[in-house]
């Protein structure tokens, strides 16, 4: 009983942290906490005996716990206000595979040591973190190198981050939050198309060469959508959007069609398998290839996505669209509140007539067609299904791919492993690789891709 009573007191006094002193440096926030309450209440018990009923043993462990106490705020306060950390992004991943490396340092220019220095970070980049304690001597520095490989896709945060700090007594904490933070984009890969996924002159993309540079419109408007981010203000449909209280743009009859646009099911009802090997990550893979063979035939390529929200990418051709489509694919998950069919109904309106739509999807459900049979009119609309079965699932392909060829869509299957992933696609995959010498020394065959470099890719 009595040792129970001890350690709810003794956790009384330990919680929360108080904070009792601010600092604002460039990009920082110090705090100094106290951590301790119990020294401070033996602190005046044992003033309040000294004072109640003086004594040498009174006055020894009373100006001892003061000064313990002093010790500790003054030491505190020196790390606080001289400690400063920085961590710099030497290398940066753009593709799978690609190492990311970081040069971190704790500069303590106080005559004092830093006994720990705890780093807090908040980095989002799956298995990589620098997370860690050091210590650190006083008017010295300590540096130390965190490095991974970029195992998935994604845009990534590098940061926030924080640096904890501690007297040698444990009483007071010193908390440095490092607000700054770093986008870090790591692409999908690209896969070279098997054979029966190359486009062919019925078949994904079907076109006709403009006799103009770029698309050419005519001057009447055959329909109107709603207004995406990026639409020239001077296709706004201003009547129709003073009825309907939103912006809509027109839609004009173009000359020639050579747009696609790219939709995936991104319902997680319907997805199977982890990791790689999973459509969701398999759906990503063929979009990435798919756009960067229609862009390179010459053809305009978009993206419309049903996730948590709606991701559209206006369809452009060039080379430098590839990058646009990446980066728009690299963050996309699985995640739509809708099935394919009530995703599809919500996108149509943004799908212009006589544009091809490349739906790709693992569900063998073929009822999502309805949605978009008016809009696709027979010939405009396309189908990818991957096969359930080779994912682990229930049902093969190939009957889902006769019911829609029965109603005129071109369709065909795509089973686990036919699409692989070439390493690469973007660059040599950048790594660290060492040669050993005839003397025995190693010296770096390769290195990772400098921090400066992953500017480029957006501009290629």
């Amino acid at each position: 009983m009595l040792r129970r009573s001890f350690r709810l007191l003794t956790s009384y006094f330990q919680l929360p942290s108080l904070v009792l002193r601010r600092y604002q440096k460039p990009g920082c926030l110090v705090t100094i906490e106290l951590k301790q309450r119990l020294p401070f209440a033996a602190a005046l018990l044992a003033l309040a005996w000294y004072v109640l009923a003086p004594s040498q043993v009174a006055a020894v462990l009373a100006f001892g716990l003061v000064g313990l106490l002093a010790a500790a705020w003054l030491w505190a306060r020196t790390m606080a206000r001289g400690v400063v950390a920085r961590r710099r992004l030497v290398y940066a991943a753009v593709q799978v595979g690609d190492v990311l490396e970081e040069h971190l340092t704790v500069d303590n220019p106080t005559p004092l040591p830093v006994l720990f220095a705890e780093f807090v970070d908040r980095t989002d980049l799956p298995g990589y973190t620098v997370s860690s304690v050091r210590a650190v001597d006083a008017a010295s520095s300590v540096h130390w190198r965190a490095s991974a490989a970029c195992s998935r896709r994604g845009l990534f945060m590098l940061g926030p981050w924080e640096l904890l700090l501690g007297d040698p007594f444990g009483i007071f904490r010193v908390r440095q939050v490092y607000s700054e933070r770093q986008e870090l984009l790591v692409y999908p890969p690209l896969a070279p198309l098997p054979p029966q996924l190359l486009p062919t002159n019925a078949l994904l993309g079907d076109h006709q060469r403009l006799r103009q540079p770029m698309r050419a419109e005519t001057l009447l408007a055959s329909t109107t959508r709603r207004y995406m981010p990026g639409d020239p203000l001077r296709h706004v449909h201003w009547p129709t959007s003073a009825r309907r209280d939103a912006l809509y743009t027109k839609i004009f009859e173009p000359e020639a069609t050579s747009t696609v646009w790219l939709v995936p099911d991104l319902d997680p009802h319907v997805q199977l398998g982890q990791g790689a090997d999973s459509t969701e990550e398999t759906m990503i893979l063929l979009m990435a290839s798919l756009a960067d063979h229609l862009l390179r035939r010459g053809l305009s390529v978009g993206i419309l996505a049903q996730a948590e929200t709606v991701h559209a990418l206006r369809p452009q051709a060039g080379r430098p669209q590839v990058w646009q489509v990446l980066r728009a694919l690299a963050p996309l998950h699985a995640v739509s509140p809708f099935p394919l069919g009530a995703a599809l109904a919500r996108l149509g309106a943004s799908l212009p007539a006589r544009d091809r739509v490349v739906v790709i999807t693992p569900s063998l459900d073929t009822r999502w067609t309805q949605a978009l049979r008016s809009l696709a009119r027979g010939a405009g609309l396309e189908a990818i299904l991957l096969d359930p079965a080779s994912f682990g699932g229930e049902g093969h392909a190939d009957g889902a791919v006769q019911v829609l060829a029965d109603q005129g869509i071109a369709a065909r299957p795509l089973r686990r492993g036919e699409l692989q992933p070439a390493a690469g696609a973007y660059g040599q995959v950048r790594r660290w690789e060492f040669r050993t010498l005839s003397t025995g020394r190693a010296v770096a065959q390769q290195t990772p891709r400098a921090a400066e470099a992953r500017q480029k890719f957006g501009h290629v």
